[in-house]
């Protein structure tokens, strides 16, 4: 395990430990990005969860930096079993510069991720699809309905993420204070 790793190493997932001091030598010296990005393929937990929310942090201020990734999140946050890292990949998704193609293949992810078990990635899930929407206005119907579906959830925080989002998307509010946490807001 490489040093910038070994500094995010230790603990559980309750803390971000030093991922915050990994972000500013990453966004110091980007050379250093390739260190970073081998946490991801970790099988240490601890190490995959804190790899991913320094990525999500450099995303909100150089998202230029994580260009040439997307298909590897993606894969990440649909597959990997520690709910932080997909909540802090589809994060991402809200603060970087997709393609047409790979809007729609984050959307599609997005909106399968309305199903995940974690109402962490489900809320950030709603929240980056309603970014998306306001920038796709071709898959905002389907959006819409889909983020509809969830109006009856049993977790009070997701029934009122789908709420929120079901203004913005329908032009009746502005974005809420917190959901962008990049560049774009």
């Amino acid at each position: 395990m490489n040093e910038l790793l070994e500094k995010l190493r230790g603990g559980d997932l309750r803390s971000d430990g030093r991922a915050n001091e990994v972000v500013e030598e990453v966004l110091e010296s980007p050379q250093l990005l390739p260190f970073l990005l081998e946490g991801l393929d970790q099988l240490d937990d601890v190490v995959r969860g804190r790899t991913s929310d320094a990525l999500e942090k450099i995303s909100r201020t150089n998202p230029e930096m994580l260009r040439g990734l997307t298909r590897k999140f993606m894969d990440l946050a649909e597959h990997d079993d520690v709910p932080m890292v997909r909540w802090h990949l589809v994060m991402i998704f809200g603060n970087i510069t997709l393609s047409r193609e790979e809007t729609d293949e984050v959307i599609s992810l997005l909106l399968h991720l309305l199903q995940d078990k974690s109402v962490f990635v489900k809320s950030w899930s709603i929240m980056t699809l309603c970014i998306l929407g306001l920038e796709n206005e071709k898959r905002r119907a389907e959006i819409i309905e889909t983020i509809e579906s969830l109006q009856d959830d049993e977790s009070i925080a997701i029934r009122s993420k789908v709420s929120n989002a079901l203004k913005v998307l329908r032009f009746e509010g502005e974005m809420p204070a917190g959901w962008y946490k990049g560049l774009k807001g």
